[in-house]
Formats: structure tokens, C-alpha cells, sequence
């Protein structure tokens, strides 16, 4: 059996569920429970996806080349959304599991973006070890985030962003505001640095003030797993006083292409 891997950002877990329920040829779906699962297991119940739990990237068998057997299955592994706060442990990170992965999956789409100009030599840096397919859009471009991934294509996403004219704008998917807490580090910076809350949110304040941040866009992603998430953002712009509004635009055309390409990749290999 064919062994495709992904390994993402918990921030993508809607895209992951879409593309299951888009592939009826996936016979088996493992996911490792190393705690940033626990809402992605909870939607594949939700939609009454089968899969079986592994507590470590370990447990499964080593890839067998000579195999010839029929089938695909896929392993799921989400990483940490704390990774982002600094883009070298993040590449350290990613590499470190990439590595550990490449011997458990015949293949491995990455569900990140250059992510701080940290991942846009990956695909060449494992490319003796095993196939990568990093999110790139229709014209090749490795996306810039998971934003730029969502609207589909770097040339939009840059249109955007000039379209806001200056003002800084937050744009949220769902899985944006129902982390917004992890996020914006109110817990693990409580914990770590034992400040208090109302004291992170003097921080951020002043960094949203001085960066001139002052909306948020919630863009549709056409996905509908996250359960309504309103009160977060209405929370979050009341604590900053910003303004909210809606946006469209977002699709699956990366996500799609991506996984189709590694798919093909695999099938004919």
C-alpha cells in the first residue's frame, strides 16, 4: 500500500478534512495524537471519517519499496502553532520530523509556506531522502503563509494586501479565531513568562498601535468544520478596538493541486 504523509500547520486541519472527504480512494487514515490533534479528530468524527490513532510517528511500519501492494493510506501529523514565533526553530523542527517521516511515508506533502523565508529549499533538501511537495500555487510560487495558501496564488494575496491601502489588517480564517488565544500566546506566555494577561495585552497593543494595525478580515475559506467562532473575534477586536469585516476569496485550488500532484507522483512511482 501507497503511504502518503502530510505534515502541517494545525492552522490547515479544515483543508486536511476537505481533502479526505475528496479522495474516497484513501483507505486508511492514521493520525499521531501528539496533543495538536485533538480538534482535527473531532471533525473526521464529525464527518464520520475512520481513523486510527498513533501516539508516535514510530509506531507505524517503515516504508517497503518492494511492496506491491494495491491502496493508498494517509498519515496525519499536526506540529505545534508556537513554531511560528521563531522561524529558525521552526525549520529545526520541521526538518527534524520530515526526517523521522521520510522513513514511514512513500511520500510527504508539507502543509506550510515559506513561513519566514525558513522552508523554500526543502523540497531540494530532501529530495534524495524522499518526494516533498510544499504548497506552491498555480504559477509555481512557494505561498508566502497559510493566507496566502487560502486566497490561491501569491499575486492575489499581494493585491490584497495593497488593496487595504496601509492599514494594518488582520485577516482570520476559522481556525485563526478559534486559536486566537494560542495565537497571540495569552496562555504560553502566562506560563512562561508569568505575566498576567491584561499585561500581554498592554504588549500586543502596543505593538498593533506602533505597526498601525487596526481591522480584522474574516475570510470565508468556503470550509465549514470550525464551529462558529464569532465571539472570539468580537473579544479579540473589542480588547485591540478594531473594526471587523467579512471577506471572500478563500478556496482549496492550492491545497487541491498540491495533494493531487503528490498523489500522481506516488501512484506512478
Amino acid at each position: 500500500m501507497t503511504t502518503m504523509g502530510i505534515l502541517a500547520c494545525k492552522m490547515l486541519q479544515d483543508e486536511i478534512v476537505y481533502l479526505i472527504q475528496q479522495n474516497p480512494d484513501i483507505e486508511t487514515v492514521y493520525v499521531v495524537t501528539n496533543g495538536e490533534h485533538i480538534e482535527f479528530v473531532h471533525k473526521l468524527r464529525d464527518c464520520n471519517i475512520d481513523f486510527k490513532p498513533v501516539s508516535h510517528i514510530s509506531e507505524l511500519p517503515d516504508v517497503d519499496s518492494s511492496s506491491n501492494s494495491e491502496g493508498l493510506s494517509l498519515v496525519v501529523w499536526q506540529l505545534e502553532l508556537g513554531l511560528h514565533e521563531t522561524p529558525k526553530r521552526l525549520k529545526v523542527e520541521v526538518y527534524d520530523r520530515l526526517s523521522e517521516f521520510s522513513k514511514k511515508a512513500d511520500g510527504i506533502l508539507l502543509f506550510y509556506g515559506l513561513c519566514g523565508n525558513v522552508l523554500g529549499n526543502v523540497e531540494d533538501d530532501f529530495k534524495d531522502i524522499c518526494p516533498i511537495v510544499i504548497l506552491r500555487d498555480r504559477d509555481g510560487n512557494i505561498a508566502d503563509d497559510c493566507i496566502g495558501a487560502t486566497l490561491g496564488s501569491r499575486k492575489t494575496y499581494a493585491n490584497l494586501l495593497k488593496s487595504f491601502g496601509g492599514v494594518g489588517t488582520f485577516i482570520f480564517t476559522p481556525m485563526y479565531e478559534a486559536t486566537i488565544d494560542e495565537f497571540f500566546q495569552y496562555k504560553r506566555m502566562s506560563a512562561a513568562q508569568k505575566l498576567s494577561e491584561e499585561q500581554i495585552i498592554e504588549m500586543n497593543k502596543f505593538m498593533f498601535e506602533a505597526s498601525n494595525y487596526k481591522r480584522i478580515a474574516r475570510l470565508d475559506t468556503g470550509l465549514t468544520y470550525t464551529g462558529d467562532t464569532l465571539d472570539n473575534v468580537k473579544r479579540f477586536a473589542e480588547m485591540y478596538h478594531f473594526e471587523i469585516f467579512e471577506m471572500d476569496g478563500g478556496n482549496q485550488e492550492v491545497f487541491e493541486n498540491c495533494f493531487l500532484k503528490l498523489k500522481c507522483m506516488l501512484v506512478k512511482a
